[in-house]
Order: C-alpha cells, then sequence, then structure tokens
C-alpha cells in the first residue's frame, strides 16, 4: 500500500504543531477508511473506540430529537477536523450521530493506538491538552476554534441552514460561495467576519434581503466555503443582523412565505393601483418598499415582474402586495 501523505494531518488542529516524528508514528498505526455517500460513521449513544481526523470530504453531524423524531443536522465538519477524542478520553457514549452525505475519507485510530501515542509521544499529550483547553475557551467565551474552516459539497446532500449555523458557530471568517452544478456559474457569495454574515449578494440582492432569498428559493448546485484573513477596516458590510438573529429571520421567513403565497396564487396575476395615492397603513419600516411597488404598479405588473425588478426578497414582496390589496389600494 502506498505511504500516506501526512499532508491532512498538518492541517488538522490535533497535529498542526506536531513534529515530523510524530506525525510519522501516528500514520504507521492508523488506517483510512473511505465512507461513500449517506453511509453512517457512528450513532449517538454508541461507545468510542475510535478517533476520527476528515481527510477529505465534510461529514455531516446530527442530533436526536427531545421528543423522539428523525435526527437533525447541527454542524458539518471539513477536512483536518477532530472528532471522537472526548469518548475516548472519558469512556462517554457518542455525543451524535456523523454521516457521510458524499463520498468521504477519514484517517482512523484505535483506543488503543490513541492511548499508547499519549503515553509514549509527550508532544502529543501536550498538543491535545491545548486543543481540548481551546476548545472549552470557545464554548466558554465564544471564541473561534479554527481560523481556516474548508467545507465544500453539493445542496442536494446539505442543509443550508446548518452550514451557515456551522460557520457562525465556529466564528469563521472567509467566503461562502453557491454556484451552478460543476462549478460553473457564480449564484451566491456570503462573507463571514469572525461569525457574523458582513455581506451577502444573490442573484440582483444584496445585504440582508440576498441571505433572506437563500432561503426562499429552490437551491441547486454546490457550496464552498474558504477561511481566509480579513481586517475588520476591510469588511464593508452590507447586512444589518447579527449572524445568529439574520439565520433565524431567514428561517422564520421561509415558514412563512408558503402563506402568504397561498393567498396570492398566481404569480403572474397582474396588479394594478386602483386608489388615487398611496396610503401606507402596513409597517412603517416596509414604506419604502410599498411607494417602489405601488409605482411599478402603475402601469400594471406581476408578482413574478416585481421579484425580478424590486431589490426585496420574495416575502417582503408577498407580504407588502398582499397588504396593498388588503387595504384596496391596488387590484
Amino acid at each position: 500500500m502506498a505511504p500516506i501523505d501526512p499532508a491532512f494531518l498538518r492541517g488538522s488542529e490535533l497535529f498542526e504543531n506536531q513534529p515530523e516524528e510524530v506525525l510519522k508514528a501516528v500514520l504507521v498505526q492508523g488506517q483510512l477508511v473511505e465512507y461513500g455517500a449517506g453511509q453512517v460513521v457512528f450513532r449517538q449513544g454508541e461507545q468510542g473506540d475510535q478517533l476520527f481526523i476528515v481527510k477529505s470530504g465534510v461529514l455531516e453531524v446530527l442530533a436526536n430529537q427531545k421528543d423522539g423524531g428523525e435526527p437533525v443536522p447541527v454542524a458539518y465538519l471539513g477536512a483536518g477536523e477532530v472528532m471522537g477524542e472526548l469518548a475516548l478520553l472519558t469512556g462517554s457514549p457518542r455525543s451524535a450521530t456523523v454521516r457521510a452525505p458524499e463520498h468521504a475519507e477519514l484517517f482512523v485510530l484505535d483506543k488503543g493506538v490513541f492511548l499508547d501515542l499519549m503515553g509514549s509521544l509527550p508532544a502529543f499529550s501536550k498538543n491535545l491538552c491545548v486543543v481540548l483547553a481551546r476548545r472549552l475557551e470557545s464554548t466558554t467565551l465564544k471564541l473561534p476554534r479554527s481560523s481556516s474552516k474548508q467545507l465544500q459539497g453539493n445542496l442536494r446532500y446539505f442543509d443550508l441552514a446548518t452550514i451557515i449555523q456551522t460557520l457562525i458557530g465556529s466564528h469563521q471568517t472567509g467566503n461562502l460561495t453557491i454556484s451552478e452544478e460543476g462549478g460553473k456559474a457564480r449564484i451566491a457569495e456570503i462573507l463571514f467576519f469572525k461569525g457574523n454574515v458582513v455581506r451577502a449578494r444573490f442573484r440582483h440582492l444584496t445585504g440582508d434581503d440576498a441571505v433572506f432569498q437563500l432561503f426562499q428559493s429552490a437551491l441547486e448546485g454546490e457550496f464552498a466555503f474558504a477561511g481566509r484573513t480579513l481586517q475588520e477596516n476591510e469588511v464593508q458590510p452590507d447586512v444589518t443582523m447579527p449572524g445568529i438573529s439574520l439565520l433565524m429571520e431567514s428561517v422564520r421567513l421561509q415558514d412563512e412565505l408558503p402563506l402568504l403565497q397561498e393567498r396570492l396564487r398566481d404569480p403572474a396575476r397582474i396588479f394594478r393601483q386602483k386608489a388615487a395615492q398611496l396610503s401606507w397603513g402596513g409597517e412603517p419600516e416596509n414604506v419604502e418598499l410599498a411607494a417602489a411597488i405601488w409605482s411599478r404598479l402603475k402601469k400594471g405588473a406581476s408578482l413574478r415582474d416585481l421579484q425580478g425588478e424590486v431589490p426585496r426578497c420574495t416575502y417582503w414582496i408577498y407580504k407588502v402586495t398582499q397588504t396593498l390589496l388588503d387595504d384596496g389600494l391596488i387590484e
């Protein structure tokens, strides 16, 4: 069997500062295991007897629901990330289920080998302590665990909300891009800075509405996140909400949009002004959007037209149009 290239170990937080002799000792005593699409690495509640390091691909972390429902994705792990070390140290059962949505390659160390390395290689034990201390610090102080997370995959197998939640929760700085199948054309781009979404673009939309629209669209294609170094004065944000608040609002609008679409069933229906002038009685923050839609309806327009011409997400276009209709201002 061909020797394993140690480069992926150097990209892991557990081994990044280890000397060459430690890496060689680890590689000799571990093995590479390939997982196919949908294959489970381990299940929540199982005893932990192996340490895993992602060599390639992305793994999905799933947690059981309290009501007994289907496990839900809570995070994704990319190349270089480690899992299973706490179960080996404490003897506690696995705290989550991990599976490979697409093909993934993992480097696996058995428990006995892991404990031998700790006993025979002081540098390994020291670095493990540093890693665990950083993780505890990141949990209590909300500091980043990793400065260069790398994720990529196909949106057929991954949940966008969990991808964004993972990047927010691990306080990442870098670019998340969504492209057509095969990476032919870029559809959307989101810039993260220290765990917040600071800039976003999706088709003709930017800022908050670009993120909202990502959740309101039937997305297909590939995503990729690449960590990068960025100074605060380089950010130039166009997103106004904190990361978690933005994510929660995106999910809320996504859930409520079908109710509006049920009332406005025909996106090709032409609406026109009915009243002599606009007298907006809805939310004050939507007065500018109401004026933009009102002006466009002077010559008549459908919801489909408005979505292509007014720089707001589908939810707010439907919401304001419905309010104008309810108030008898349009027909």
